[in-house]
């Protein structure tokens, strides 16, 4: 559907409720996506997973309503960036992505970091020290910081985190890299008797902004982002940001990094 076709179908219903609903009030309806991507999109979470809840939450107390969805990384993207979806809750700023979107301030931090078995204490200060290892990685996910682009790193690819972090167990990897939050959210919720096992080697990959992304398809696109930005400097300032934040962390194993 794209936004023309959404904006005759907001007059048609405004006509058959004899004028009730506003063509104010239709602009204040969104459809909002992401993919799977635990703990930040997870409909087996409260309220859809960290970077769900944050992003309705700051949505609806700007008084937006919301019709959400979750979809296939490559569908909710795509969707977002025709017009299909208005909101993805979940994306990565990048020079190419900046041609279909606009994006929010950054309302999380993803720290993407390389795990070994404990006790094996290897050095990590840049990329090239991670030449001659086996690194478990997932199909189709962007780790950014150069990695995705070393054609020289012997990359053993998996469906998902969790069969990567099995694989390094078993020794048939010798690293995996991953978001934090989401390695400690697999091992919990997997692993927890083997959470002991593995140890986090002492400097990240990279650290990259989670955005918001408004499709540029929706002509309100700049003021979605304006009402979505203030309501979030709202909520960390009166703590609902930090209750959130809490719900979706407490209890999650860490896992310290090797010395």
């Amino acid at each position: 559907m794209n936004v023309a076709s959404k904006t005759v179908g907001w007059l048609l219903a405004a006509a058959l409720l004899g004028g009730s609903a506003s063509a104010a009030e239709a602009d204040k309806q969104l459809r909002v996506t992401g993919s799977v991507w635990a703990p930040y999109i997870d409909p087996s979470r409260p309220n859809n997973g960290l970077a769900a809840d944050l992003v309705t939450t700051a949505l609806r107390r700007a008084g937006y309503s919301l019709d959400s969805e979750i979809e296939t990384w490559p569908r909710a993207y795509r969707g977002t960036a025709i017009g299909v979806y208005d909101v993805v809750a979940s994306v990565w700023k990048t020079p190419a992505r900046e041609a279909d979107l606009v994006f929010s301030e950054p309302y999380l931090m993803n720290d993407i970091v390389l795990m070994s078995k404990r006790g094996r204490a290897l050095p990590f200060e840049g990329l090239d020290d991670l030449v001659g290892f086996t690194i478990g990685v997932e199909n189709e996910f962007a780790y950014g910081g150069g990695f995705d682009e070393r054609a020289d790193l012997r990359k053993v690819v998996s469906n998902s985190l969790i069969q990567n972090l099995l694989l390094l167990r078993q020794g048939k990897v010798d690293l995996v890299i991953g978001d934090r939050w989401s390695i400690y959210y697999e091992l919990t919720n997997y692993l927890p008797d083997a959470v002991n096992a593995f140890e986090m080697l002492p400097n990240a990959l990279v650290r990259r902004a989670l955005h918001m992304g408004v499709s540029r398809q929706n002509p309100e696109a700049g003021k979605i982002l304006a009402d979505f930005n203030r309501e979030l400097e709202a909520m960390n300032a009166d703590g609902t940001y930090r209750e959130i934040l809490d719900l979706h962390t407490r209890g999650l194993a860490v896992v310290e990094p090797g010395r």
